[in-house]
């Protein structure tokens, strides 16, 4: 196969998912791994994709995001490890805040229903399915940011604001060695106040979020405790400087 064929087929299943992975390049350009990172190097100096680690990623800028249907496709068996870490903190009769997103989408799915809990959210598709296993929800009400079905705005600011949480479990775009940062300045807000308003905050990314940076800064990555799977980039290690890190 050409050089060419392949750099073309490694751009059509980025635009379809968002993400590819070495371990599934190999076999489909049937090259050998050392061909396939090096046609994944060129296409990052060709500032076509960012290179992340085990694979690569669609080259973003500071305030896109990707709709809630485009990331529920990207790195699944890495979030389900941090899903069945987080679910594993949440305790009888607590009072616990989830935030929007693809990620905390599978703790709920992965709650059996007999948790004696709290929950509140500002989505609308967590919200349904936690009512839906009987588990007693809150919903924040406010503005329906459609590509992430988060509810953000003064409405839910002020909501929010009235609220204390024993735990929140958040989701983030980007996580450097200082600041948890996501594109929308709307839901920087509000998941600033949750982590303010929470006893203790997680944040649940994969290993694709360690050292990205979006457009706006929500909170220190201190005012966090961080869970994601294994990560080699020395990022990570300069991130354990500031605040407690659990791998995955």
């Amino acid at each position: 196969m050409l050089k060419s064929e392949r750099k073309q087929i490694i751009m059509d299943k980025l635009s379809v998912h968002g993400f590819v992975s070495l371990e599934d390049l190999v076999p489909l350009l049937e090259s050998s791994e050392s061909t396939v990172r090096r046609d994944l190097d060129e296409l990052e100096l060709e500032g076509k994709l960012c290179r992340v680690h085990g694979g690569a990623e669609l080259k973003t800028h500071l305030q896109e995001e990707l709709s809630n249907s485009q990331k529920s496709i990207k790195n699944v068996q890495k979030k389900s490890s941090v899903i069945s870490k987080a679910l594993n903190l949440v305790h009888s009769q607590e009072v616990i805040f989830i935030d929007a997103g693809t990620t905390n989408a599978l703790l709920v799915e992965a709650f059996e229903g007999n948790e004696d809990i709290t929950v509140v959210t500002n989505s609308i598709h967590h919200a349904s399915r936690l009512v839906e296993k009987g588990i007693k929800t809150i919903i924040v009400g406010g503005f329906v940011k459609h590509s992430t079905d988060a509810s953000v705005g003064n409405l839910a600011v002020e909501q929010i604001r009235q609220l204390n949480f024993d735990k929140a479990f958040l989701g983030m775009n980007g996580v450097d060695e200082n600041f948890l940062t996501t594109p929308d300045m709307d839901e920087a807000v509000v998941k600033r106040l949750i982590i303010e308003n929470a006893k203790q905050a997680y944040v649940l990314v994969d290993s694709s979020k360690i050292g990205q940076a979006s457009f706006v800064k929500v909170a220190p990555v201190e005012k966090v405790v961080i869970i994601t799977n294994n990560h080699s980039d020395g990022v990570l290690e300069k991130i354990k400087e500031k605040t407690k890190v659990v791998e995955v």
